[in-house]
């Protein structure tokens, strides 16, 4: 059955609201029929709200506008919208031109007998709240149990699963560094001695002093967390991360120092990064980033820094091999690539993050010409054939 894009997508409209003529089922019987893919396709658009305005967004076949549309909607939080904006939006990226919008009804996983996603275990799920905690004296706590206890000898130290909380005290404690270590797969919360709340992402590590000095409250970040400090004006807060000293007085920001190079990326207050003899303030909506001898800053896209700390993967014009690095700490993989995967090749789109890694492969095959093939732990990209 050859598909005419707008006229699906017109039926497909019609049938959601109850609208369809007794001709117009027939053809949409037909379409349904033509193969068994589409009857899940349309089944999985029952969940999706809006889906007026999507399938409008999608017969108009403008990339830009479209994606303009889907981002304003995306921000106005629709949960179900959300894990549907990167099929929505970047099918319409990549399908542009002659290609026949609709070959997406094809399942992602099967089109045309070609498989572009095996697993042939059973499916990864999303990380979740863990961490190991470090004392000062070397010993190793887990942080994975439900049940919240008293972690250090002094007693400030209190924690659970879900949040590290580590408490004012009023005997002076020598200045010692604990260790938070937030491996693959997880991501962590707690709260610092003077009220300042710290997410750590996955693949990270924090050092901070169960107490304070006074002249300054110092942390020491590895991999990337989001800051929400307390302020205290006689009292900076400084986050030292591979050369960088990053000093505020009490703002929210956000540091991603993955690789070599250090960003920090503002939402609220004022912050002053620091590298060598280098500095510059940073403003709400802009961000840092030093490599090597260089520190420069500009204009941050919020949505995108901050993302991973609002629950969501967020692709703008993102490399196949920056997704890989994310996929691979999200969900503890070692990823792989076999052939001519075009590593420079960028893709757009978002879902969140707590879903499982079929879903987030789900809609990557909708923007790409890309095989995934999973098997536990080990993720291999490839190009169909």
């Amino acid at each position: 059955m050859k598909e005419n894009t707008g006229h699906i997508a017109g039926l497909i409209q019609k049938f959601l609201n109850g609208q369809l003529t007794e001709e117009e089922q027939e053809l949409l019987d037909a379409w349904l029929n033509s193969n068994s893919q589409n009857k899940k396709f349309l089944e999985s658009f029952r969940e999706a709200k809006h889906i007026e305005d999507d399938l409008a967004i999608f017969r108009q076949l403008d990339a830009n506008k479209a994606w303009k549309k889907l981002n304003e909607k995306r921000s106005k939080g629709s949960r179900s919208f959300k894990r549907w904006s990167l099929g929505m939006a970047a099918s319409i990226v990549f399908l542009m031109g002659s290609f026949i919008l609709w070959r997406v009804a094809l399942s992602p996983f099967e089109s045309e007998n070609k498989q572009v996603a095996i697993f042939k275990k059973q499916d990864v799920e999303p990380a979740t709240s863990g961490a190991v905690l470090v004392l000062a004296d070397g010993t190793k706590v887990s942080l994975n149990d439900d049940s919240t206890k008293t972690l250090a000898k002094n007693n400030n130290l209190i924690g659970n699963s879900n949040e590290l909380v580590v408490k004012e005290s009023d005997q002076p404690i020598p200045l010692q560094y604990n260790l938070l270590i937030v491996p693959k797969a997880s991501f962590y919360k707690m709260t610092l001695a003077d009220g300042t709340k710290v997410w750590v992402n996955a693949l990270s590590q924090l050092k901070f002093p169960a107490q304070f000095s006074a002249k300054e409250r110092r942390v020491i970040l590895e991999g990337e967390a989001y800051f929400e400090v307390t302020p205290k004006k006689d009292q900076p807060f400084i986050v030292e991360s591979k050369g960088n000293e990053i000093e505020v007085l009490g703002t929210h920001f956000n540091i991603n120092a993955y690789s070599d190079q250090v960003r920090t990326t503002l939402s609220e207050g004022r912050v002053m990064v620091r590298q060598n003899d280098q500095r510059v303030e940073l403003l709400p909506g802009e961000y840092a980033a030093s490599y090597k001898d260089n520190l420069i800053k500009g204009k941050a896209d919020l949505t995108h820094d901050l993302a991973w700390h609002n629950n969501e993967f967020y692709f703008k014009k993102e490399t196949i091999t920056n997704i890989a690095h994310q996929l691979s700490r999200w969900y503890d993989l070692d990823v792989t690539f076999r052939g001519n995967v075009q590593l420079d090749k960028e893709y757009t789109g978002s879902i969140e993050r707590d879903v499982k890694l079929s879903q987030v492969l789900e809609m990557l095959s909708f923007v790409s010409d890309l095989r995934f093939e999973v098997e536990g732990k080990k993720l291999i990209i490839a190009t169909r054939t």
